[in-house]
């Protein structure tokens, strides 16, 4: 681990230095939507399409003729338009192929007792396969958490192994305040508010008696909005399919459930283990207008729904937030900040109080580069968003330099002519980005890229 010292040294040369010149370089094309990319044993990639499908990819940049994975018949239908349901994350056990077992998140159908029955109700399941190099066995699944789900959005699904060999797991806070039923029709009187437009299922109008969900996050007898940790090679807990490891925060606490590492996000779809700190990156997309970054390096109260990002939260009054909220919980922890924020589209709403520049529309995770291309990255933390505008395609780039206190410093890489989905890395540590031109999930227009140095 970097001392102090080192660090500072880093980050005094990345501030002085130019921003390195960077392009795409297309590795792989034609998928619907990708939203991961790993390195697989043989110097091939696992592409992972939101549509139900993960791709084996070699180091030629061809496709294998069967998938590595095929979970399409066991998903929720997805909407052919904007839609946070599909696959979402794979992780390979850290001894794999000796341990032969690769680790899923994804949406998969309602079940028949599920208290949820509107059509974007769904199961949240994290599943365990027995793999081959080349193949995932879908009949072997077995299920480690399943959780009925309300709504199509806040899924979280970020999974990656980190210090210890311990799995952790990024769950939403369930969404349950984008489904609520149609329970008013929006005024047409001409000179109306601006909010008048939006439709029921839109959270800036919404009544108070479904402002409860946000609090779901902050429950520890829920698992919704929050970070788990796992052990999947220890003997299970009685009751669980996998057992809890020795220090998590909330073991033996009544009520609390003994899997959650950390708490208060909203939508953690990525993280990122970094393996020379130990520190997990957790991406949080804004409810309204802060986009975030998290560094989990330890258990904590990371704030939502009583903040977004550094800024009070009340779902009352989304554009124009109290200045003033708590600062710790109500076991008396701080709520914790997110090392990376930026406002996004929305703080250019007329009836936005931010003052703040846009400066993308939503954050899709990031990760510490430790590459050897771009010398420039070492050891920075290079993130995306998915498009600088919402009716364009404009996927951004970004790097930021780590600090000790404080929000650390960003400045753009790149902007693309396609909507960025995801960032992975293959085999030597260099950053993929992962794109679609219409980003939703249908056609064949979704690409990986590599990052390198113009």
């Amino acid at each position: 681990m970097r001392t102090l010292a080192a660090l500072v040294i880093v980050i005094a040369h990345a501030a002085a230095a130019e921003p390195p010149a960077l392009r795409a370089e297309l590795v792989a094309e034609g998928f619907d939507a990708p939203v991961f990319a790993l390195p697989a044993p043989g110097g091939a990639l696992l592409v992972g399409d939101q549509t139900g499908l993960v791709h084996r990819i070699g180091p030629d940049g061809a496709r294998s003729a069967e998938p590595f994975l095929d979970l399409r018949d066991r998903l929720s239908p997805i909407l052919p338009a904007f839609d946070e349901r599909g696959l979402w994350s794979l992780a390979l056990h850290p001894d794999f192929p000796e341990d032969a077992r690769v680790f899923v998140t994804y949406a998969a159908a309602r079940r028949p007792d599920s208290p949820w029955t509107g059509s974007t109700a769904h199961t949240w399941r994290l599943s365990e396969f027995a793999a081959t190099p080349e193949r995932a066995d879908a009949a072997s699944e077995r299920p480690l958490i399943e959780i009925d789900w309300i709504n199509r959005k806040h899924n979280g699904g970020g999974l990656a192994f980190g210090p210890g060999g311990l799995l952790f797991v990024g769950i939403g806070d369930g969404g349950g305040v984008h489904g609520v039923p149609e329970v008013w029709s929006p005024p047409k009187t001409e000179g109306e508010s601006p909010l008048a437009s939006l439709t029921p299922e839109d959270p800036f109008r919404l009544p108070a008696e479904f402002h409860h969900h946000d609090g779901w996050a902050q429950d520890l007898s829920r698992l919704h909005g929050k970070i788990l940790r796992i052990d999947v090679d220890a003997p299970p807990a009685p009751g669980l399919p996998y057992a809890i490891p020795a220090g998590n925060p909330f073991t033996g606490e009544p009520g609390a459930r003994p899997e959650i590492w950390a708490l208060g996000f909203r939508n953690p779809f990525r993280i990122a283990a970094d393996p020379e700190s130990g520190a997990l990156f957790v991406n949080g997309v804004a409810e309204t207008l802060w986009e975030t970054i998290y560094r989990v390096g330890a258990p904590g109260n990371y704030g939502w729904a009583v903040k977004e990002g550094t800024h009070c939260f009340d779902r009352s009054r989304v554009f124009d937030p109290p200045k003033d909220c708590p600062e710790r919980d109500a076991r008396g922890a701080p709520y914790l900040d997110p090392v990376v924020e930026y406002a996004n589209w929305a703080a250019a709403l007329p009836m936005s109080r931010t003052g703040a520049e846009p400066r993308g529309s939503a954050n899709v995770g990031g990760l510490v580069y430790r590459g050897a291309a771009i010398p420039a990255l070492q050891g920075r933390l290079v993130f995306g968003d998915f498009s600088r505008t919402i009716m364009e395609p404009s996927g951004l780039v970004y790097a930021a330099d780590p600090q000790a206190d404080g929000l650390w410093p960003m400045e753009p890489l790149l902007e693309l002519d396609q909507r960025l989905h995801s960032l992975g890395l293959d085999a030597e540590g260099e950053i993929l980005l992962l794109t679609t031109a219409q980003g939703i999930p249908t056609g064949e227009s979704g690409k990986v890229w590599r990052l390198v140095p113009e």
